[in-house]
């Protein structure tokens, strides 16, 4: 268990794999205790041993109060030195107090006179072998102190703040990863000291009780390996929340040029909802049988989702209107009313969808202080909402789409849907899903051109995930857009360590663990449109050698074999000679050739797409 443990590639409880290994370390006390009273029995070392398999019990207890501890503050550290800084914090003088009855654990069995009963002509019946034989047993005054503390304390306590923190989590199988684990330790603490306790009563089922306890430590070990930290990383779908937390939390203004163009990002906003047990509504400005076409088209069923009680769709009026006139305060306390019976029904958000079509009100700035009303998303951010207008809307009222601006991210579609693909003389359907091999000279405008394609992938709703080094120029061109995953490999990590919630550390020499971040970023992703950009073929070739980096190159290209994987990867066309520089070209459908003084890129095609229209 202990091996399969340290190989756990990508675990979400990874940072703190070495806390179950010392808890698995520690179990070995019990059967050595049998050993001993098999092989030395004698009365000075079978006490020693016992009061070590004690000792070795509290330190299980200590090491798991102080992970669960930690994982409930986690992101923020912890420490013993937070306890003591801290104390009157609720969780530290919980951990205090749990402290405390450990403590008493461990004095005594030292201290109490017949904590453990050794002499020679102590017998216990064995039921499994049929035999009686000799046995180590405890005093009731020990068992009443241990089962006090090791099974109330050491059961109730982590427990408790590990149901405390599967409430905070949205993540299902990281909650019931956290569920069965607590709930296994606990069951193999009340196994242990309940059958060695029989012992005290003349019956020694040991063998059993290690038995069911290796059997739950084995399911805490599968639970373990299952769980990837990439889950929570990356989530099911990509996510479409705000792009900037300077701006109004929870609140996005889109706008569009036509009715079949808006309906992309919406269906994709209402498929993310949906698949995070979120409830939608939906008010819009034109017929509903429009709507239901739009998003039948774009993989979302009405009809389904309204079944489910996930949908609803409403006309814009009725969110307005109060007393036969359209009326602003109407609508909030609306919003406000669906929060309260969505939460009712236990839903973890609810997502709102307000097509405005053409409509603005004036005096404009009077309408955009409605539109970024804090009351729409309320105190705690249940509510997100998105905010859809016709880009004729604003014609000639460019004053009120700049104060929109300053006050809520805007996604315009008109600006930057095809960006990238139109300098390739492709639409951004024919892109989609291709392997793009970007050649760039360091000193052209290659930035640039990755701006262009990182504005498009935002613009129609699309993930972007970027592998890149620290002391790359590309990480310091991603680091301030917060709305992109990025994998930042670095020496500085042995395994795989998620440092901010859209930023994970890999470790820049195991090839193995970036193919399975890679991987396990695919499955997350399964059946969503997303670009990966991988910055670094040369510096691969340069560490790992060509071949190598060929290799790695190739597998992760075999891993992406989906075409709604956009793959976009990295090589410093100056840096390698024409033979090296070939064999990366041969792997991809298109290359694109960014070199100084050009105005455009170079774009070879290695297939039959189809171009701009």
């Amino acid at each position: 268990m202990i091996i399969s443990l340290l190989r756990a590639p990508t675990s979400y409880f990874r940072a703190y794999r070495s806390y179950f290994v010392a808890i698995y370390v520690s179990f070995f006390a019990f059967p050595t205790r049998e050993f001993v009273l098999f092989f030395y029995p004698d009365e000075t070392p079978l006490r020693y041993m016992s009061q070590i398999m004690v000792g070795a019990a509290v330190a299980i207890a200590v090491v798991w109060g102080y992970l669960a501890t930690r994982l409930y503050h986690h992101p923020e550290a912890f420490s013993f030195r937070s306890v003591i800084k801290e104390p009157g914090r609720i969780i530290h003088f919980a951990f205090f107090v749990y402290l405390t009855t450990m403590a008493v654990v461990v004095a005594a069995v030292i201290l109490v006179p017949d904590a453990v009963l050794v002499d020679p002509g102590r017998t216990a019946l064995y039921p499994l072998s049929g035999g009686i034989h000799r046995a180590i047993a405890y005093g009731p005054s020990f068992l009443a102190v241990a089962g006090a503390s090791l099974i109330i304390a050491f059961t109730c306590y982590p427990l408790i703040v590990l149901v405390a923190l599967r409430s905070q989590l949205r993540d299902r199988e990281v909650r019931r990863a956290l569920k069965v684990i607590a709930s296994s330790f606990g069951a193999t603490s009340i196994v242990l000291l309940a059958l060695n306790a029989l012992a005290t009563f003349g019956y020694s089922v040991l063998g059993l009780a290690h038995l069911l306890s290796v059997s739950l430590m084995i399911n805490v070990v599968h639970v373990f390996r299952n769980q990837t930290f990439l889950k929570a990383f990356l989530g099911v779908v990509p996510s479409l929340e705000p792009l900037s937390v300077s701006k109004r939390p929870n609140q996005m203004v889109l706008i569009y040029g036509n009715q079949d163009e808006k309906f992309v990002p919406i269906s994709r906003y209402i498929s993310e909802a949906v698949n995070k047990q979120a409830r939608v509504l939906y008010f819009h400005h034109e017929d509903e049988a429009i709507v239901r076409e739009g998003l039948a088209k774009n993989g979302v069923s009405p009809r389904q989702h309204m079944l489910k009680g996930s949908l609803r769709l409403f006309p814009l009026g009725s969110l307005y209107q109060s007393e036969g006139i359209m009326d602003e305060e109407a609508a909030i306390e609306s919003c406000q009313e669906f929060a309260s019976e969505t939460e009712a029904l236990g839903r973890e958000s609810l997502k709102i969808i307000i097509d405005y079509g053409e409509y603005t009100k004036r005096p404009s700035q009077k309408f955009v202080e409605h539109l970024t009303d804090k009351r729409w998303t309320g105190p705690d951010n249940y509510v997100s909402v998105l905010m859809a207008f016709a880009d004729t809307a604003f014609q000639g009222q460019e004053n009120t789409l700049r104060l929109l601006r300053s006050r809520v991210e805007v996604l315009d579609l008109s600006e930057s849907m095809d960006m990238f693909s139109r300098t390739m003389g492709l639409t951004h359907q024919a892109i989609t899903g291709k392997k793009i091999l970007f050649e760039y000279d360091p000193l052209s405008d290659y930035e640039r051109v990755l701006s262009s394609l990182l504005a498009e992938s935002k613009s129609n709703f699309e993930r972007t995930i970027i592998f890149t080094r620290k002391d790359s120029p590309i990480h310091s061109f991603v680091g301030e857009q917060s709305w992109l995953k990025v994998f930042v490999l670095t020496s500085r990590v042995s395994y795989p360590r998620v440092e901010t919630e859209n930023r994970v550390l890999l470790p820049a020499y195991d090839s193995s663990l970036l193919l399975d971040a890679l991987n396990k970023t695919i499955e997350a992703y399964a059946g969503a449109s997303f670009t990966i950009i991988f910055d670094g073929i040369s510096h691969y070739v340069y560490t790992l050698g060509a071949d190598r980096a060929h290799s790695l190159v190739r597998q992760a290209l075999e891993l992406m074999i989906s075409n709604k994987i956009t793959a976009v990867f990295l090589l410093n066309v100056g840096a390698h000679d024409q033979k090296t520089a070939s064999m990366f070209e041969n792997l991809f459908d298109m290359e694109m050739l960014c070199l100084q003084g050009t105005r455009a890129p170079e774009v070879r095609k290695r297939l039959s797409l189809t171009p701009t229209q």
